[in-house]
Order: structure tokens, then sequence, then C-alpha cells
């Protein structure tokens, strides 16, 4: 055998193992096509389809720094004072919203989740709702937590009432929208996931809104069958000038669950946009008639009062800084004389990511 035909015997032997060994291989299945994130726009920016679904998922929220600072440091639920002194408080916050929507044959199909968490508190429930159209039923802030520009009106940690109180409640409401008018009625309870009797804690509020090119307005009516007393308020916001001009007035047929801080009250504030990124926002607050008795009626001549402004600076987008300084003033002692007055500066410097 010459050297010739041993090269070729060689070739032939080794093709014919190679053809076996590929009659015998594995091939890989082919990957199952990747289902790629979908942006959703029927609902707005930030939406995305859940994968699988037509169902469109935002989660949006904001981490929050603030020190807050008074001439006189007092207790957040009652409003008294704990020291003569200065003092001052930190908090940190995460706040957390999510929302699922849906277009159906009844409209859109929301479900919404506020949760929030303070430095050194548990979570808890902010508020959580269905709503199809119109129909809303669960756990929300009603329509008197609608306040005006500013801080001026913001909650005072449980020694006045304002305009925006919170009033997170069970409730079931439905709302007409007709172009610039709308139209609100409510059922509320101010029993949270504990047993009554369907003639307890039980309120009804009602609210009509319009709006005519600038200016819009809301007249909003609630009862309290508990407490057998009721109350009226009305808001008015119109663009003047370089800004936003508000108004608000209360009056109460008596102490009740959505409002006790007097027989009537009054406040305006306007939201002056100085720069794209500056605002500025005087604002003042009046209460007349600011004690009740045991049967919710109120007597006596004591009164209230607080002016204040706020300044808003967006730093970077979505990011933005908040400084706040009021000066409260609270006629005294009470018509039993169980409670002085109070004079006081307080405020905020607020840090916010937003997202």
């Amino acid at each position: 055998m010459n050297i010739k035909s041993l090269l070729i015997g060689s070739a032939a032997a080794l093709a014919a193992v190679s053809g076996a060994q590929a009659a015998d291989a594995i091939v890989a299945a082919e990957p199952e096509p990747m289902e790629y994130v979908r942006v959703c726009d029927a609902f707005g920016t930030g939406y995305f389809y859940i994968p699988g679904t037509e169902t469109c998922l935002r989660i949006s929220g904001y981490v929050r720094f603030q020190v807050d600072f008074a001439e006189h440091g007092r207790s957040g639920s009652t409003g008294a004072w704990l020291t003569n002194d200065a003092a001052y408080k930190t908090n940190t916050r995460g706040y957390l919203s999510i929302d699922a929507k849906s277009d159906t044959e009844l409209g859109t199909l929301t479900g919404h989740i506020d949760l929030q968490s303070d430095s050194g508190a548990d979570t808890f429930l902010d508020g959580a709702w269905i709503q199809l159209g119109g129909f809303k039923a669960g756990y929300f802030y009603t329509e008197w937590d609608k306040g005006i520009n500013g801080e001026t009106d913001a909650l005072d940690g449980g020694f006045l009432n304002v305009i925006g109180g919170n009033t997170l409640l069970n409730a079931i409401s439905y709302k007409y929208e007709g172009g610039a008018f709308s139209a609100t009625a409510s059922l509320e309870t101010f029993a949270t996931n504990t047993w009554s009797e369907f003639s307890d804690n039980l309120g009804i509020s009602g609210v009509v809104t319009g709006s005519f090119g600038a200016v819009s307005a809301d007249l909003l009516g609630s009862y309290d069958f508990d407490a057998e007393n009721g109350n009226i308020r009305g808001l008015i916001s119109a663009d003047v000038g370089p800004g936003t001009l508000q108004g608000a007035a209360v009056w109460s047929s008596g102490a009740n669950r959505y409002w006790d801080a007097s027989e009537w009250s009054v406040a305006a504030s306007y939201k002056a946009n100085l720069t794209d990124k500056l605002a500025i926002t005087p604002g003042f607050q009046y209460w007349g008639t600011i004690d009740y008795d045991l049967s919710g009626d109120y007597v006596g001549d004591r009164d209230a009062w607080r002016a204040g402004v706020t300044l808003d600076y967006t730093i970077v987008t979505d990011l933005t800084a908040k400084v706040s300084l009021q000066y409260t003033d609270v006629d005294g002692p009470r018509f039993d004389g169980k409670k002085s007055g109070m004079d006081d500066w307080s405020g905020f410097v607020r840090l916010q990511r937003s997202f």
C-alpha cells in the first residue's frame, strides 16, 4: 500500500465517523419569543401593560425628608404644648401609589393602593379603592380633604381643623361628569373594620363643581347622622396675573366629625409663580366661635386666626424644596376656663423626590 492509498483510506474513514456523529447530534430547541413590556398611553404617562393582559399598571410615589420647627413644641394629637421652648422634629417618609386600569364596556376599571411609611412608624394603608366609571368604593379621602394652595390651611396637629381636613373614610360614591360641570354624592362610615348598628357611624356628602374659563368653584355639603349636625363649604379658584387666587368659607350647624373647629371659617391664598421654578404663596385663615358644649352647640366668643407664607422651589426635575412659616393666634381662656389660648410661630423645611 503506497502513501497515496493510505491517505485516501484515512480520509474516507474520518468522513464516515463524522457523518455518524452528525446524525446523532442534539439540536437545541428554538427559544420562545420574548414578550417585551409595552407602554400603555391610554391613561396618561407612566403606564405599561402587565404582560399577557390588557391591564395597564403605573407605580408612582415620593421620598420626603422634613424638619418641623415651632416656637413651642406641641403634641400632634391634642395640640397641647409640650414645652415652652423652641423645638424641632424630623421625619423621613416613603410613599408608594399603585394604579391598575383597563377599559371595559361599563367604563374604565381602576384599582388603586396608597402605602405610607414614616421613620419610626409602621407602614399603613393611606387609601385603597375600586372604581368603575363614576362608581367608587373603598377607603379614600373625602371631598373635605380638598384645600387651597399653600400651607396656611394645612392640618394643625389636632389643635385646629382646617379647610381641607383629614377625612380618610370607608365610603361609596358616585360622580357624574358633564363637561365643565360635575356632581358627586357619597355615603361614608366613620367606623373602620368594626361592627356598628345600621343607624350608627354614618354620614353623607355631596359636592357640585363647575369650571368657567379661568374660574372654578366647589360647593360641598355634609351631614353627620350621629351628631345630627352638618356643614356647608365653598371653594373658589381663579387665575389672576402670574398666579392663582383661591378662597374658601365654611359654616357649621354644630360640632361633628366632618368639622368641629368653629362655627364658621374663611381662608384665602395667592400662589404667585415668580419664575418657572419658584413660587410664593401667602395665606390667611380665620375661625369664628371655636368652642362648643357637650351637645355640640357652639358657645362663647373665642376666635383664632393664622397667617403665613410658603415657598416652593424646583431644584431639578422631580426634586423640589418647600419652606413654610406660619403664625397662629388663638384666644384664651376657653369659656369654661379649661383651655388657655396660644400664639405660636411654626413651620417646616421639606425636600421631596417624586417619581
